[in-house]
């Protein structure tokens, strides 16, 4: 009987010391989202990797904006629904600064966050860095972050 108790004690020593293996979250997975816009025409594409789907369309909805519309640097608030090829959605929140440049190109930066969608990205979370720019009407952006499906 002490032998039992002693043992008994002596592994809860163990558990409170060392801890409780517990269920660990999975980590966050790197991802990235290459956006193309061509202003002529009003085409829009993007292809992702990581557990994002690999391609479709986006639409940019301007949600605030801070700065003159003649100035040469501005900030934007943009919300964000990218669209599958399969027609799945999942959403995102761009803070961009922009600065145009004296022959009329841009670059722009900005802190992006992902929050749901439809499909599997109903749980989506995530954040990253939005780096861009754009001249004769054609503009590229690399995004790149971490997310989460939860």
């Amino acid at each position: 009987m002490i032998k039992k108790l002693a043992g008994t004690l002596v592994a809860a020593g163990v558990l409170l010391t060392f801890g409780v293996p517990g269920a660990q979250a999975a980590p966050p997975e790197p991802f990235t989202i290459s956006e193309n816009v061509n202003f002529n025409t009003g085409e829009v594409s993007f292809t992702a990797t990581g557990a994002l789907c690999p391609s479709g369309t986006f639409v940019n909805t301007r949600e605030t904006f801070g700065g003159s519309e003649s100035a040469s640097r501005f900030n934007v608030l943009i919300r964000v629904t990218y669209i599958c090829d399969n027609g799945d959605t999942f959403f995102a929140q761009k803070h961009v600064h922009t600065v145009i440049n004296e022959d009329g190109s841009d670059m722009n930066t900005g802190p992006i966050t992902l929050k749901g969608g439809t499909g599997p990205f109903t749980r989506l979370s995530g954040h990253g860095v939005d780096i861009g720019s754009s001249a004769a009407g054609i503009g590229a952006r690399e995004i790149t972050g971490v997310l989460k499906l939860k």
